[in-house]
């Protein structure tokens, strides 16, 4: 934990994001913190500190740019693409009513900036939205709604570029019922778990719409996983 945070229990809200540097290839840690009072009067966020593999030290960064607030119903979903790390968060700049957004932290300038969400999705509730990495691109995935099916995925086809938003699967809908989708696999399959035995990772074939088991089991309520990053940083013990 970064050391200006106070020792005493509870913690305040925070979010979590992981990446690498696109040079240096240095693992950095991403702590984003939302203190209760600043959260009354809309200031977002309060500290934002990095933890960066090579020196294996903490230090504060301004939050310039970034006057909204991520969701941090878990405070470790992200996606990193890009050289990116990506998060959904509520658009501070909507009075009335519930919009959202995609926030970016590049890893290279250490600086925030702002994505457009599928404008289908805009209004969704944040409980049902989750971000993904998509090739070298994002995902947005919106599920709980019952005229969609189980889930329903839209993929920015052209990264950075807002009007390439396409819904790439109408409705993920695996026999059974959904628990959670876990990641996105290379050949366009998808990794996720069933209610039922959601400690068993399967993979879903939305082409041909068969569910294979994988072998892996996971003890946790959720499965975690991320693309894997070749670093020749050394990991200080």
């Amino acid at each position: 934990m970064p050391p200006s945070l106070p020792e005493t229990k509870p913690l305040p809200p925070f979010v979590l994001g992981f990446g690498a540097h696109p040079t240096t290839q240095e693992y950095i840690l991403v702590f984003v913190v939302y203190e209760k009072a600043d959260l009354e009067l809309g200031k977002f966020p309060s500290n934002v500190e990095l933890y960066t593999q090579g020196p294996g030290s903490w230090r504060s960064i301004a939050t310039v740019g970034h006057p909204h607030r991520i969701a941090h119903f878990n405070c470790l979903e992200q996606a990193f693409v890009n050289g990116a790390i990506h998060w959904i968060a509520y658009n501070r700049r909507v009075v009335n009513g519930q919009s959202s957004l995609i926030i970016l932290f590049n890893m290279g300038s250490q600086a925030f900036s702002v994505m457009m969400m599928p404008a289908a999705l805009v209004s969704q509730s944040l409980l049902c939205l989750a971000i993904m990495s998509y090739g070298e691109s994002v995902a947005v995935l919106c599920c709980g709604q019952p005229e969609e099916g189980s889930c329903c995925i839209w993929v920015m086809k052209g990264y950075g570029v807002a009007e390439s938003w396409a819904k790439l699967y109408y409705n993920i809908n695996p026999p059974g019922k959904l628990y959670q989708i876990v990641r996105f696999r290379k050949s366009g399959e998808v990794l996720l778990s069933m209610s039922g035995n959601h400690k068993q990772l399967l993979c879903y074939d939305c082409e041909t719409i068969t569910l294979t088991n994988t072998g892996y089991t996971w003890s946790s309520d959720v499965f975690t996983a991320d693309t894997f990053m070749e670093s020749l940083v050394l990991v200080k013990p």
